[in-house]
């Protein structure tokens, strides 16, 4: 069948969740939407439920499922559903997430209305772990319809914008001509994706209508660090994603908007050393000074960030932390770390 929308779910251990997600899926607005969902070997009788819906649910014969032969992690998990999807636009549903009734009604209007590479919605975020207030992340209507726009705002805007692979409908014909597809990596292969993504779009919509609803709970992916007792090889593959981002560096060189590119990952970096240094006891192994020193490496060059228009003291100084001697630079994190209080 051709189909206007994919919805795509990877699913891995959320029999607790799957349920109301597929719900919320299935309970559209919209008519023509594909349910892509890929089992990757989980074993926990989640993909049994999402079998039930196929055979039982009057949308069920829209319901399709395959089954990785062993466990490929999330991101090769996604990619099969990118090659794999039949539908003209693309929307990734993480399996303990939740959608609003015309979530999709809603993206695809702008989308074709503004003949968008992307649309973005707004999403709240639900802790189920330490049952703080719902976050809501509210974004502009706006259109982006200028080349390197989406990716400044993305950029620009890191910490409301909320760059994620979720809650946004993607031109499937867009994903493919633009060759993107998700690393292999067990933590922020997201994260890379989307970095990579918002410096291709060419036109995107952004909704202030909330249309996600994002729930953080323990034993996820993303929140791992409530465990007793930290794997190192988690915590370098987190690393190794930034590393990934800052070695594309050089391919912006004179973009707008790489000044917060670079400040954004920077960031990151730090907040991964000021993590380390809190927990330095519960990871094991244990990281050196060295290693947490090289986690701070900046991309670029002085002479490259002199040309900044923007954020250019703050990396100025990420380009200092990163060549000072790695006890002097810890000694810099711990005491900003503190003042922050993530430390």
């Amino acid at each position: 069948m051709n189909y206007e929308v994919t919805i795509g779910i990877p699913v891995y251990k959320a029999v607790d969740y799957i349920e109301n997600t597929m719900e919320s899926a299935l309970n559209q607005t919209f008519d023509s939407i594909e349910y892509l969902i890929v089992d990757d070997c989980g074993n926990d009788g989640t993909i049994e439920v999402v079998e039930r819906f196929q055979r039982e649910h009057p949308r069920g014969k829209d319901i399709r499922i395959l089954y990785n032969d062993s466990n490929l992690g999330v991101g090769m998990t996604r990619n099969r559903i990118l090659d794999e999807a039949q539908g003209q636009y693309l929307y990734f549903l993480d399996s303990d997430d939740l959608i609003e009734p015309d979530t999709i009604y809603c993206l695809v209007e702008k989308a074709i209305a503004n003949q968008a590479d992307v649309v973005y919605g707004s999403l709240d975020k639900i802790d189920l772990i330490n049952g703080c207030p719902t976050q809501s992340y509210i974004l502009p209507d706006a259109c982006l319809l200028s080349d390197d726009e989406m990716a400044f705002y993305a950029f620009r805007n890191y910490s409301s914008f909320q760059i994620s692979i979720c809650n946004c409908l993607m031109s499937h014909k867009f994903l493919l001509d633009s060759q993107l597809h998700f690393i292999d990596s067990a933590f922020w292969e997201d994260l890379a994706f989307t970095y990579e993504m918002v410096t291709r779009v060419r036109k995107a919509v952004l909704l202030s209508k909330i249309t996600y609803h994002y729930l953080c709970r323990s034993g996820s992916l993303s929140h791992y660090q409530d465990r007793e007792q930290l794997d190192k090889s988690e915590i370098i593959e987190n690393v190794s994603v930034l590393d990934f981002l800052k070695r594309k560096s050089n391919m912006f060189i004179g973009k707008s908007f790489l000044s917060y590119y670079c400040y954004d990952l920077e960031m990151n970096s730090f907040y991964i050393v000021c993590y380390i240094l809190k927990y330095y006891q519960r990871i094991v192994p244990t990281i050196s000074k060295s290693e947490m020193h090289k986690v701070l490496w900046y991309p670029v060059n002085v002479w490259q960030i002199l040309q900044f228009r923007h954020r250019r003291l703050q990396n100025l100084f990420f380009w200092g932390l990163s060549h000072l001697p790695s006890s002097l630079s810890l000694f810099f994190v711990r005491l900003l770390g503190k003042i922050k209080k993530v430390i």
